[in-house]
């Protein structure tokens, strides 16, 4: 089949954008002709690499995928509003720029967010005449209502509404989490059209080792507490913070951020006004390093901001954070990510605001009154047994060839 990917954000940029890739290499390898319809590289910082500045339209390929670029106003993920302005822009560049690519498609992919990629893959789903299939990997507007980026308003609640529609046009719906799925039934979109397909876990995750970063660091000695994915307003990053205040008595235990966003300015900030000397962030990290960060950790921590919106989320670094084998503590009280974590051999949570619970749970882990090693084996097995990626790219692949 000939396959045609939208998606606003690919390779070489960093993120969750990874999973499309291996899920087109995936189709690729199985026979499939792959095209994708991107914007230049330039996410999450705002600066493109030389070899696109500049450029309108770019055709390359990749591991046997052929890339269609198209321009796009550069913006870092610090700049919410320019970086939308720039969604807009290559929805138009990519319109102009897919009458250069001289095929018939069988299916439209159109993964979202942004908003914008569904309208894109609707309407090239009708110039090529092929099935349209939209990826829901987060829900928006929704989502940005929840955590209070967008104000609920007469523009919102259009904007869902034209979602909406885009979904039940669709010949078939791909949602990311089970929460998602249920949540497209509430809004009329049938069920037998909505398949799940978690995003899964690569073997470089599963296989990795440390590679000697504890000593490139100088963390030989450190019990490390590791977050690592994005410093965003979806995750509530300060609570850590405050539980590494309250554990200034233990000096062997380091806290460590690793990647960027919105919030690292602040959140340095609270360790400078706090002097705290067991806090370190360290930026973004090449991609293909961050299995050895995960794995080098004794504790790896996420906190996502108790919204409505977060009892259907599951983060896909968790599929990587179970991978590594390392003990996990969540910050949620409920919802799907709890509930893995449950049957993955136990969820060790606590409220997102209460960094007492957290630092708790960090010492509990330290003194060997809960067995991070044992949990951390269990979470290996799930992860290996269940969502390695060819599970879910093999179910992906059926989907597509039943279209």
């Amino acid at each position: 089949m000939k396959i045609l990917i939208v998606s606003q954000h690919f390779p070489p940029e960093k993120g969750a954008v990874r999973r499309i890739f291996e899920f087109a290499r995936y189709f690729v390898s199985k026979g499939h002709e792959v095209s994708v319809l991107t914007a230049m590289p330039n996410y999450p910082d705002g600066i493109v690499p030389e070899a696109y500045r500049g450029r309108f339209y770019i055709n390359e390929k990749l591991d046997g995928v052929n890339i269609h670029r198209s321009y796009v106003l550069p913006a870092a993920n610090s700049a919410p509003g320019k970086r939308m302005i720039g969604f807009i822009v290559f929805m138009f560049t990519s319109l102009i720029n897919s009458f250069r690519i001289r095929e018939n498609f069988d299916v439209v992919l159109a993964t979202a967010p942004p908003v914008t990629m569904p309208v894109i893959g609707w309407i090239l789903s009708k110039v090529y005449r092929s099935k349209l299939i939209i990826e829901i990997r987060d829900l928006q507007p929704e989502s940005s209502e929840d955590f209070g980026n967008l104000n609920r308003s007469f523009l919102t609640r259009a904007l869902k509404k034209l979602m909406h529609w885009f979904y039940r046009k669709a010949d078939k719906v791909v949602s990311v989490t089970d929460g998602i799925t249920d949540y497209l039934e509430t809004i009329g979109v049938p069920k037998e059209r909505v398949t799940t397909i978690k995003s899964g876990v690569s073997d470089e995750f599963i296989n990795a080792d440390s590679n000697g970063i504890r000593t490139t660091f100088g963390w030989e000695e450190k019990f490390l507490v590791l977050y690592a994915g994005t410093l965003g307003w979806a995750h509530s990053l300060e609570t850590i913070i405050e539980a590494a205040r309250k554990l200034t008595d233990q000096p062997d235990i380091q806290f460590v951020f690793v990647g960027g966003g919105q919030k690292r300015d602040a959140l340095e900030g609270m360790v400078r006004d706090y002097g705290l000397r067991n806090v370190a962030f360290i930026g973004t990290q090449p991609l293909e390093d961050i299995p050895y960060f995960l794995k080098a950790s004794d504790v790896l921590v996420e906190s996502l901001r108790e919204v409505p919106i977060t009892k259907g989320t599951f983060p896909c670094k968790l599929f990587e954070y179970m991978a590594s084998g390392r003990p996990i503590v969540f910050g949620a009280r409920e919802g799907e990510a709890i509930d893995e974590l449950n049957k993955a051999g136990g969820a060790l949570s606590f409220p997102t605001d209460d960094a007492g619970k957290l630092s708790e749970l960090i010492m509990q882990l330290k003194t060997g009154q809960i067995d991070g090693k044992k949990l951390g084996q269990k979470y290996h097995q799930h992860a290996l047994q269940y969502h390695r990626r060819e599970i879910w790219a093999e179910r992906y692949v059926s989907l597509i060839e039943s279209v």
